[in-house]
């Protein structure tokens, strides 16, 4: 009953949060967003809005490409934007709260898109940066819960784990001696091999279109994941499944996309353009046989023992005072 109460008192709090705080969450941008794209009847203006970079704003593109827009198309944006500005009033009536909106906000502007596009671009970069933090707080609980681990254990039992240990590091540093470094030469020709291709024949025109899936001359974050999970498996090829840690595997595959847009995406809009990818196979860096630095090799926790110690003891706190509330649930 205890259990049932909490709940309903969380879902009570959210609601409350939800009436009192009306501003647009990044879920109704992000819908706002697209259904402008999805007015365009052009495939390629809709592309090159949806693709559009802070800087490509700043050049006018903008206002380029709604300058040529029939009439119909505008009364779209405008009755696309009335809804929305409904939608947003309802919610400041629900929050009792002023819902005026002058009459001239009605009506789309070149503005509309320009701040939702910038939304867009800051919502990506944040979401990596977000994605970075939320692994390296995985890897620390995960490394103060392993010591923990050990302390409870007798001095045998953490002598053979630390062996153990030991063991397995150096047999995931063997295998990720074979890695290719993301994106170059070699590692490319490796998935053309895959699939059949002589090495020799390499076509960089072909390749992009090969795993251009949706066929917009772009290759996203999951497009370009794809093109690592062969090498990616290397690191873990001789786990079953369950033997090794998922959340690594994940954070390598993300880590090696976003290293080759580092260096591909020329315009920083987040994306690899068709034109980008064969530029960079043309560079010099297209052939750089770097060694890769796993993600398990490049996030260890350096603490002192004081730091081990403080960490380990809040830990344990935590853990023992949720065990009580479940216990008195």
């Amino acid at each position: 009953m205890a259990r049932f109460q909490i709940v309903l008192l969380f879902v009570v709090l959210f609601q409350i949060y939800e009436a009192s705080n009306p501003l647009p969450t990044k879920q109704e941008y992000e819908r706002y967003l697209d259904q402008i794209l999805m007015s365009f009847k052009d495939e390629e203006t809709r592309t090159i809005l949806k693709n559009a970079t802070p800087e490509d704003i700043e050049k006018g593109l903008i206002e380029k490409t709604l300058r040529r827009l029939h009439p119909d198309i505008r009364s779209k944006l405008d009755e696309i934007k009335r809804n929305i500005i409904n939608e947003y009033r309802h919610k400041l009536r629900k929050a009792k709260m002023d819902d005026n909106v002058p009459d001239e906000l009605y009506k789309f502007q070149d503005a509309d898109l320009k701040h939702l596009i910038k939304e867009r671009h800051n919502r990506l970069s944040a979401m990596d940066e977000q994605r970075k933090k939320q692994f390296l707080k995985y890897e620390m609980e995960k490394e103060l819960k392993h010591r923990m681990a050990l302390r409870a254990m007798n001095e045998y039992d953490r002598k053979v784990q630390v062996a153990l240990d030991d063991e397995e590091k150096k047999r995931m540093a063997e295998k990720e001696k074979s890695l290719n470094h993301p994106g170059n030469k070699q590692q490319l020709e490796e998935v053309w091999e895959r699939e059949g291709f002589d090495k020799e024949s390499f076509d960089p025109k072909t390749f992009f279109k090969m795993h251009d899936n949706d066929g917009d001359n772009f290759l996203d974050d999951w497009e370009l994941m794809a093109l690592f999970t062969g090498e990616v498996d290397k690191l873990f090829e001789e786990f079953e499944e369950g033997e090794y840690d998922e959340e690594e595997k994940q954070e390598e595959l993300e880590m090696m996309a976003e290293h080759v847009k580092d260096h591909v995406d020329a315009n920083k809009d987040g994306l690899i353009h068709i034109n980008e990818f064969i530029e960079y196979t043309k560079r010099d860096d297209f052939v750089d046989t770097d060694p890769w630095k796993a993600v398990f090799a490049g996030t260890g926790y350096d603490f002192d023992d004081s730091a081990v110690s403080n960490q380990v003891s809040v830990v344990y706190v935590l853990h023992s005072l949720l065990l009580l509330a479940h216990l008195h649930m």
